[in-house]
């Protein structure tokens, strides 16, 4: 009976370090998080913190995992052949919400990087692969006519649609100061990105930037 209740409270304690870890690195960031503070946070102390994860590395690694499982679902939410123009705002808005879910890997992706270096092979797979799915979509679009590009301008959106998504929160901090990301900065950055899609959007198309229209200046 005692090993049966071990076993169970384990995986739970796990599930709530990584609940909390999530909240303060989004917070925060992951490297001005101490292990106390995390510790402190999930009610344990930091004896049964290293129980579960030794390193902060394999934290960020566990979260990495969680993340890369929501990053495919979003990725995958997409039907081919839809030719409604909510279909790709919702597909869009994935993307962004999905950022702000995660946002301490798009902030602190330096930090993520030099905490956990094996994650540097996971991270361009994972982007090799989001890009791709991005491309399928763009050329979707075009197929159910909400846009008009050639493939030679698709493949232009595709690479700086992706420069913006990944890189807007450090411009938000580099050019105005912005430290704590909130969620009207999320309009914000989709509108960036939305804004490279408007002089190729047919009239029919331009129900898209939809996604854009509570963005802040």
């Amino acid at each position: 009976m005692a090993a049966r209740a071990v076993a169970t409270e384990r995986p739970k304690t796990r599930m709530r370090i990584l609940a909390a870890c999530r909240r303060l690195f989004n917070e925060r960031g992951p490297a001005a998080v101490t292990t106390a503070e995390i510790a402190a946070s999930v009610g344990i102390n930091e004896g049964n913190l290293y129980y579960h994860f030794q390193r902060k590395e394999q934290i960020v690694e566990a979260l990495f995992a969680e993340f890369e499982h929501g990053f495919r679902d979003v990725a995958a939410a997409y039907s081919p052949g839809a030719d409604d123009p909510r279909h790709y705002r919702d597909y869009f808005a994935g993307w962004f919400n999905l950022m702000w879910e995660w946002r301490f890997f798009y902030r602190d992706g330096a930090a993520v990087d030099r905490m956990a270096p094996r994650l540097r092979r996971h991270l361009k797979a994972l982007a090799d692969d989001g890009q791709a799915q991005v491309r399928r979509v763009l050329h979707g679009m075009a197929a159910a006519a909400l846009i008009r590009a050639s493939p030679q301008e698709i493949e232009m959106l595709v690479v700086n649609g992706w420069i913006i998504a990944t890189y807007w929160i450090d411009y938000l901090r580099s050019r105005h100061g912005i430290a704590a990301i909130r969620r009207e900065h999320i309009d914000w950055g989709a509108a960036q990105a939305m804004g490279l899609f408007l002089p190729y959007l047919t009239p029919r198309g331009r129900a898209v930037v939809e996604l854009a229209r509570s963005a802040t200046a």
